[in-house]
This record gives structure tokens, C-alpha cells and sequence, in this order.
């Protein structure tokens, strides 16, 4: 009896003998590829084993890849859900047993599994952000991170991606040369530090040492596709101030309403500026800042050439009648052959950037896609809802 419940409680563990193996096998294979293809150098972390929280910023696709190369022992990343539909997840999940989590929102059970795995004694990785960065500039993070790690009362590294932005751009479709790609630990956080600690003093720490920002570090990244597909990231014109009007090919991006014309260089900076915008950071936030009251005064967002998904979380994905999507201050409109889908902005729960060309919506308890061609503009909608729900509470609030 004891042999047999012993047996049941392996077979529960998140924390798996093949995951060491795995890991070890992949940092192996995975060295060469790294280091040709992105030029990828990981400083060895201090540190031997788990228990321990990895926090890192969130520049690039293959982050797990180049955090994981810096350690030698298993590390349980916290991923988006999104990854577990696809065919190969269940293989995905044997091998390397990552922690699903929903984009934007609280998600209590993967807040659950994380404690799960620390008390087997394993280690897990997360990008506080939540998503990864359009701008270069670090996305927003809640100080839920801080919560966790003041719950879980483990070691906490911190550790640096410098250079992925750079070299790979979440906008981008081609990887780019640079003169400086690496992954380093920047500080561990023991226990004993963070004890007496605010949530907010913690938070405030985490925030600072994750910060990293390429487009100021004047290395170089070379591409002669460097600014194609720049404008999944910069969707308004801050000379014309139309919306969808950028286009970009090669090294140049250009407005086709005003014919606004700009390289985007090695360094990571705009030539000539625009509108006064030398860095993609600095245009990203002004967009942002000037689409809220646009939309709220009654204009408009509209794409087509979409699809239109149900992504059922964890399991499957299934295609739905939809090919064109609009938003205006009351709703999300997707336009099928056979008819137009509304979902009231108030309902929805959250929204998400997913991927480059992608958004989810979370509605009535499902999660909606809406994944676009390969210029489609995804993070403009999300900014748009969280925009109008931020200028919302607040006139609640002064009421």
C-alpha cells in the first residue's frame, strides 16, 4: 500500500526526472543554433538549483530559450495559454511542463501551480511585463509579481535580456546582426531581503533592475529589412495624424497618406526625426496617448483580411464565420458572411497583444482571437480598450 501511494504521488509531481534531461539535452542542441543565428551569449548564473522565481524582461520570441541557456537545471516557464492549442502541445507539455496563464488577467490557477512547483523544489520563470515589448520600453507589470514573491518566500533572480529587442523585434520579420546579444543575472533577492519589504518597495526593485532599454545603448543592428513591418507597432501618423497609413519595405517606412518618409537605423533611432520622434519608444507612447480621446470623441477602428477564433484554453482552437473587425466606444463588430458579431466593450474582461499580428478578447468566459495578415496592426485595439476602460474608472471615481 505504501509502495503503491508512493507511486501515485510521483506520478502527481509537477517536477519531473525527465525534465532535467530534457532541459539538459536542449541547452546542448539549442547552443550552436543561439549562437549563429542571434549571436546569443548567456552569462552562467550564480546560482545551483531551485527553489527559486527567474524574472526576466521580455524582449524577444525565444526568451525561455536564451533565459534557460544561463542555467543548469530545469526551469518551468510561465506561458501564455495561447501555446497550449496548438498540435503539438501535449508534446510540449511531457517535455518541458510550462505553466499556462491567460494575458491580462488575474489567473489564480497559474498562481497555484507556481507555488506547486516551488515546493517541489523547482525553479520557474516569468516575464513580470506579461507581454512582450512593441516599443523597446518595458511593458506595463502589476505588482502582483511582488505579491507572488512575497508568498512564495523563495530566491528571486533577476535577470537581464540586453540586445533582444534589438535583434529580433516583436514588429520584425527578420533577425537582425548585433554587436551585443546577452543574457545575465543582474541580482538575486533572498528572502531574508525582501522579508520587510513593502509590496511596493519590492515592486519598485523588480521593476528597476528588469529594465532594459536597447534603443539607448548605441549598439548596432544590422538588416537590410530592418524597419519592414514597423507598422504593427506605429499605427498613427504624428504628421498627418491619420490612422493605417504606415507602410514600410526594406530599411524605410513612410505614411501613404502624407508621404512622411523616415529610415530606421542601426542604432535602433528614426532618420530623419518625426515630428520631433527619434526613438520607436517615444512615438509608441504618444500614439497611445492620442487614440483614447480620439476614439472616445466617436472615431473608429476597421481591418479585414482577419480570422476569427475561438480558442478554447488548453485544448483547441476552432475557426469561426468572421473576416473583417472594427471598434468603437461601445463594441468589438467581427463581420461574417452570414453576420456581424457585437461584443459590448463593457463585458469584456480583457484584452491581449498575442504574438505579432494577434489580440485576444475574453468574453462571457471565452477567449476570443482575432489574428490578422502579416501587417496587421494588433496592439492599436488594445490600446484603444484599455484606454477608454482607464478614462472610464477615472471619471467614475472623481463622480
Amino acid at each position: 500500500m505504501q509502495e503503491n501511494s508512493e507511486k501515485i504521488k510521483k506520478k502527481n509531481l509537477w517536477v519531473k526526472k525527465r525534465h532535467a534531461r530534457v532541459f539538459a539535452f536542449l541547452r546542448f542542441a539549442m547552443a550552436g543554433f543561439l549562437r549563429l543565428k542571434y549571436h546569443y551569449k548567456a552569462e552562467k548564473a550564480p546560482i545551483e538549483k531551485g527553489p527559486c522565481l527567474i524574472l526576466h524582461n521580455h524582449q524577444a520570441t525565444m526568451d525561455p530559450f536564451f533565459v534557460s541557456k544561463a542555467f543548469r537545471f530545469p526551469v518551468y516557464f510561465i506561458t501564455s495559454d495561447d501555446l497550449f492549442n496548438l498540435k503539438v502541445s501535449p508534446l510540449i507539455r511531457y517535455l518541458a511542463a510550462p505553466i499556462p496563464k491567460s494575458k491580462s488577467m488575474t489567473d489564480l490557477a497559474a498562481v497555484k501551480n507556481t507555488l506547486r512547483v516551488l515546493k517541489e523544489g523547482g525553479a520557474v520563470g516569468v516575464a513580470p511585463e506579461g507581454n512582450r515589448t512593441f516599443s523597446g520600453r518595458q511593458w506595463e507589470m502589476s505588482d502582483a509579481i511582488a505579491k507572488l514573491v512575497k508568498t512564495a518566500k523563495v530566491p528571486v533572480v533577476l535577470f537581464n535580456l540586453c540586445g533582444g529587442y534589438g535583434t529580433d523585434p516583436r514588429w520584425g520579420h527578420s533577425v537582425r546582426r548585433g554587436t551585443k546579444y546577452v543574457g545575465r543575472v543582474k541580482r538575486i533577492l533572498y528572502p531574508e531581503e525582501y522579508a520587510d519589504m513593502s509590496v511596493e518597495e519590492l515592486f519598485a526593485i523588480i521593476k528597476e533592475e528588469l529594465n532594459v532599454v536597447d534603443a539607448d545603448s548605441g549598439e548596432r543592428y544590422k538588416s537590410k529589412k530592418r524597419a519592414e513591418y514597423i507598422e504593427r507597432a506605429l499605427y498613427m501618423c504624428p504628421v498627418c495624424g491619420k490612422i493605417g497609413t504606415i507602410s514600410s519595405k526594406g530599411t524605410r517606412f513612410f505614411c501613404r497618406s502624407c508621404k512622411m518618409t523616415a529610415q530606421y537605423t542601426e542604432q535602433l533611432t528614426i532618420d530623419p526625426p518625426v515630428a520631433g520622434f527619434t526613438k520607436i519608444y517615444e512615438w509608441y507612447d504618444w500614439e497611445r496617448a492620442q487614440l483614447t480621446p480620439r476614439m472616445l470623441a466617436g472615431e473608429s477602428l476597421a481591418d479585414g483580411d482577419i480570422k476569427f477564433i475561438d480558442s478554447v484554453k488548453c485544448k483547441r482552437k476552432i475557426f469561426l464565420d468572421g473576416h473583417a473587425v472594427s471598434m468603437d466606444k461601445r463594441a468589438i463588430y467581427i463581420e461574417g458572411l452570414r453576420q456581424t458579431y457585437t461584443f459590448p466593450l463593457g463585458e469584456i474582461e480583457a484584452m491581449a497583444a498575442v504574438g505579432k499580428k494577434k489580440f485576444n478578447f475574453y468574453f462571457r468566459g471565452k477567449i476570443y482571437q482575432v489574428k490578422g495578415n502579416k501587417r496587421f496592426c494588433a496592439v492599436k485595439y488594445v490600446h484603444a480598450f484599455n484606454g477608454m476602460r482607464e478614462a472610464k474608472a477615472t471619471h467614475n471615481s472623481q463622480e
